[in-house]
């Protein structure tokens, strides 16, 4: 078999595999890089107000007690949560307690996630649908966290959705349409169609080297229709 029929051969067939994922790999980079990560990372959604100062005539109860009644936890961090002043426990237990009565508070209720929410969120949107997931498996945007969290959907095209721990009232994280979008290209683009995260799989190995094998095969093509030209043009 001639080299150019070789080439010709394999590029055809390699790029009938590999082409549509080559498609997928083009729009899924275009896509992540047209869009500003600050905006993907919904910077935007976030209100810019500074954290409320703590209110500490309110505060009865001493850290220390609290570290006491909790000696495996990871952080104790005093905060106002719904306008009073609370400790998260975060760690194998996690808890919020009330810095007045040392009372456990939570799970917090909607009324106090739903204010929580409004505060924080910087558009005018208002609350769609305010959610308690109390078991797993959780949603793949958040799949990594642990449950009981309450999801707060936001109106609007964009479909902010901002998400709370109900066991400390603490801000988890904010998903919208621009992140998600970005998360189905990310997937495509690496090839981990499960947990979206694996950069080291088989399938993408595979799938790079098939490429690498078109483009080569596609040099070897235009390699040989120049030399072509020119034993035509010597003649």
């Amino acid at each position: 078999m001639k080299p150019v029929t070789f080439f010709r051969k394999t590029h055809k067939w390699a790029m009938l595999v590999i082409g549509v994922q080559a498609v997928l790999w083009t729009l899924g980079g275009v896509y992540m890089t047209v869009i500003p990560l600050p905006v993907i990372h919904g910077n935007h959604l976030m209100a810019e107000t500074p954290p409320a100062a703590i209110d500490w005539a309110r505060v009865e109860i001493e850290p220390g007690l609290v570290a006491l009644a909790n000696p495996t936890a990871h952080a104790i961090r005093l905060t106002m949560v719904d306008g009073a002043p609370a400790y998260q426990v975060t760690g194998p237990r996690q808890a919020l307690i009330s810095a007045e009565t040392g009372q456990v508070i939570s799970p917090v209720r909607e009324d106090a996630i739903r204010r929580m929410a409004r505060a924080d969120f910087a558009g005018d949107a208002e609350i769609r649908a305010v959610t308690l997931l109390e078991t797993g498996p959780m949603p793949q945007e958040i799949l990594s966290t642990r449950p009981p969290v309450w999801r707060v959907d936001f109106e609007g095209w964009n479909e902010p959705t901002f998400y709370y721990s109900a066991e400390t009232g603490r801000f988890l994280s904010r998903r919208h349409n621009l992140w998600r979008g970005f998360d189905i290209a990310w997937m495509l683009h690496i090839m981990d169609y499960d947990e979206r995260a694996d950069m080291d799989n088989w399938l993408l190995r595979i799938a790079t080297a098939l490429g690498l094998f078109s483009a080569i095969t596609g040099m070897g093509l235009v390699f040989y229709s120049f030399a072509r030209r020119r034993r035509a043009e010597a003649a």
